[in-house]
C-alpha cells in the first residue's frame, strides 16, 4: 500500500505530462497538457487525450504537499474537479494519518470558518466532498486565509501544515475559466461556485 501511495504522489508532483496510460499503468501516458498555470501553491491544470475515438478533456485545481521526503516519505494533496452540475473536492490523506477533531480546518484572522470531523478524513480512510459539502468547502477556501492540517503522520510524527489561501481565488477563477472553455462546467458553476 505504501508503494502505491508513493507512486501516486510521485506522479502527481512530477511534470504535468506524467499520468496513467489507457491501461491504468503509471507512465507518461498519452495525456497532453493543454493548460498549466501555477498561482501561489495552486496548480490550475487541463489536459486531454483520445479514448475510443473520442476526445476526452479534464481540468482540475490541485496542491500537493510533500512534507517528508524519502526515506520516510509522507504527503497529502487536494484536488478540485468538475462533477455533474457542481464540483468535487478530494483531500488525499495517507492511511495511518490521524487527525483530532477540528484538525482539518480553514481559518481567517484566527477564527475557524470551516472544519471537517468526517471520520474518513480524520483517520485517513477517504476525504471527498461533493455537491453541497464541496460548495461549502470551496466557499470557505475562497474566503479564508489558511487551510490548516494538524495531525500525526503515518510515521507517528506530529505535523502542523498551513496552506496559504491568499491566491486561491485567482487560481479558482483560472480553473473556472478553463473548465468553461472546454464545456466541463455549466453557466451556474461559471458564476464562481
Amino acid at each position: 500500500m505504501r508503494f502505491l501511495i508513493h507512486l501516486l504522489l510521485s506522479a502527481l508532483i512530477a511534470l504535468p505530462a506524467l499520468a496513467q496510460d489507457m491501461q491504468g499503468n503509471d507512465t507518461a501516458g498519452n495525456w497532453r497538457v493543454t493548460h498549466h498555470r501555477l498561482i501561489g501553491i495552486w496548480d490550475s491544470m487541463c489536459d486531454e487525450r483520445v479514448e475510443q475515438g473520442q476526445l476526452v478533456q479534464r481540468c482540475y485545481l490541485r496542491h500537493v504537499d510533500v512534507f517528508s521526503p524519502q526515506p520516510r516519505f509522507a504527503a497529502q494533496y487536494l484536488f478540485v474537479t468538475p462533477e455533474g452540475t457542481g464540483f468535487a473536492v478530494e483531500i488525499g490523506i495517507e492511511p495511518g494519518t490521524l487527525f483530532a477533531p477540528g484538525g482539518i480546518r480553514i481559518e481567517r484572522a484566527g477564527e475557524r470558518l470551516w472544519h471537517s470531523n468526517w471520520p474518513g478524513c480524520l483517520a485517513g480512510l477517504g476525504c471527498t466532498f461533493s455537491e453541497g459539502s464541496a460548495e461549502d468547502l470551496i466557499t470557505a477556501m475562497r474566503q479564508g486565509e489558511s487551510f490548516r492540517f494538524t495531525f500525526r503522520d503515518r510515521h507517528g510524527k506530529a505535523q502542523d501544515r498551513n496552506w496559504p489561501l491568499t491566491q486561491f481565488e485567482a487560481a479558482w477563477q483560472d480553473f473556472l475559466s478553463q473548465s468553461h472553455q472546454r464545456g466541463l462546467i455549466g453557466a451556474d458553476a461559471r458564476q464562481g461556485g
